[in-house]
């Protein structure tokens, strides 16, 4: 195994031109140091991959050169110009930074180009944004309507119009992005990158964070590793690979095919109907269905959780007919959605709240008085059984880093109240090796109680490393794919081949 100590030898040369440069960083909140001492130069036309653990400070560093946060002591430079000590994000972004959020901060009430001109109409006359703004959009390869409201965007959508936003200023040195491909599909990721490639040539320093390691891999020039605070590794992206860069990451996990399961002899206990008639699923089953990013596959989890219209499936060999959120529930199924900061999570609330909100009515004494300790003892035990990191569950659920989120949200629907189907909407999406790892085992766990489960990806490794075995689906086409050694690279070519028959059929 490579350890950390061994890969922060490949240390790289300073860049000869530093475009931003970080000092002796450090930023405290109480008693605890998010950032300590971190000095990094990142030079003219650098791709550097940022990694780390949810809570590694990857986070907090971005706030800080985005002017968001003020570091408790340490310096920030912009092309040799010094950052004010407490800068405003309106200074930084003078001096050139531009920053990308996993969830971008648009008006959801204003269409595209209002969004993209937003708090900075002084850019452009009326009469050209809407020229600007289609360019900027073709640029990073999106092709919406600029009149669309930004309501009724996907999150890969939202990135988009974040990031040609950015563009539109038209000053950036420095481009930092957080999770940028997260929400988008293979084509829209190989944009992404041929655009991040062209601006790093005109001389753009790029920080790319990411737990999707692949991309990471296939963009970045160098990589910066950080754990608890501090600068772990820093070298060339060509001296790791998946497995040595997953390792560096989380040198004490243990990496083996956690999905090798044999569920022949138990019972079906989930079968659907219509459309997708003979994709079935056995009790403690735990079941792919793979297809294109916004395929059909997530379309049915919404269906079966009632979320468009009515649909007819079978658990447990009774026919349910689900038809709100709220008949889904009651016939033991669940969802976590892909989209957990929409779809999922409720700014303000309490972690605990966050967890027990669906449910509170359904504690003994219905209609007790519900206090501070309701419902502790069992948010306790899924805070243990998915080792969930951060404050107290009093805390609010913002405090917690976007891996600990989306553990809240499992715990909601897995372990409250035990699901009979549960269905899982990219359940790894945006969360880093670690926390990954702890989903799975938390998954499998629920699984070996008797409870199905459903996943639904548009990513390859998440089918392979979660699932029994899997279903590809194109449009209305599916395949069955059986687990092997060559899992993740059937899954990939049976797509690929569904994919290019559905073209056929639309076609001829």
């Amino acid at each position: 195994m490579l350890m950390i100590s061994a890969l922060s030898s490949h240390r790289l040369a300073e860049p000869q031109a530093a475009q931003l440069e970080l000092v002796g960083l450090r930023v405290d909140f109480g008693a605890t140091r998010a950032l300590d001492d971190v000095s990094l130069s990142f030079g003219s036309g650098e791709i550097v991959g940022l990694l780390g653990h949810n809570g590694a400070g990857k986070s907090t560093l971005f706030n800080v050169v985005s002017g968001a946060l003020a570091a408790s002591s340490g310096s920030v430079s912009v092309g040799g110009e010094s950052a004010p000590v407490k800068p405003s994000p309106s200074q930084m972004a003078k001096l050139g930074i531009t920053v990308i959020h996993q969830e971008p901060a648009l008006a959801h009430n204003l269409t595209v180009v209002e969004n993209i001109f937003l708090g900075q109409e002084d850019l452009a006359p009326r009469g050209t944004r809407r020229a600007r703004a289609q360019a900027a959009l073709e640029r990073v390869g999106a092709t919406l309507d600029l009149d669309r409201e930004v309501a009724s965007l996907g999150l890969g959508e939202r990135q988009l119009v974040d990031l040609a936003r950015g563009l539109v200023r038209g000053d950036m040195r420095v481009l930092m992005l957080d999770e940028p491909t997260a929400a988008l599909g293979r084509a829209e990721t190989d944009a992404l990158h041929a655009l991040i490639r062209q601006l790093a040539a005109d001389g753009v320093t790029v920080i790319y964070v990411s737990h999707r390691l692949p991309d990471i891999l296939d963009v970045c020039t160098r990589i910066v590793i950080l754990r608890a605070g501090r600068v772990q590794a820093d070298g060339l992206a060509s001296a790791y690979d998946g497995r040595t860069l997953s390792q560096a990451l989380a040198p004490d996990a243990e990496f083996d095919d956690l999905a090798r399961r044999h569920l022949a002899e138990q019972p079906e206990a989930v079968a659907l109907h219509g459309t997708f008639e003979g994709i079935t699923a056995r009790a403690g089953e735990i079941v792919g269905l793979f297809g294109m990013a916004g395929g059909r596959q997530f379309e049915i989890l919404e269906c079966m959780f009632g979320l468009q219209g009515t649909y007819d499936f079978s658990v447990d060999g009774a026919r349910v007919q689900s038809t709100s959120p709220q008949s889904a529930v009651r016939a033991g199924v669940h969802l976590v959605p892909a989209d957990r900061e929409r779809d999922g999570l409720i700014s303000g609330n309490t972690a605990l709240d966050t967890v027990f909100l669906p449910w509170y009515r359904t504690i003994p004494g219905r209609g007790a008085w519900i206090y501070s300790g309701t419902g502790k003892e069992a948010y306790d035990l899924a805070r243990s059984e998915l080792q969930i990191l951060g404050p107290d569950g009093a805390a609010p659920i913002d405090e917690f880093s976007g891996g600990n989120r989306q553990k809240h949200l499992i715990a909601r629907w897995a372990f409250v109240q035990p699901p009979k189907l549960l269905l899982l909407a990219q359940p790894t999406q945006g969360v880093d090796v670690g926390a990954r790892l702890d989903i799975v085992r938390a998954v499998r766990a629920i699984a070996e109680t008797g409870t199905t489960v459903l996943v639904a990806s548009s990513e390859s490794d998440e089918i392979e490393l979660l699932c029994d075995r899997a279903y590809v689906i194109a449009d209305t086409n599916y395949s069955p794919v059986e687990r092997s050694e060559d899992f993740g690279a059937t899954l990939l070519t049976t797509l690929l081949s569904l994919a290019e028959t559905t073209g056929k059929v639309r076609n001829s």
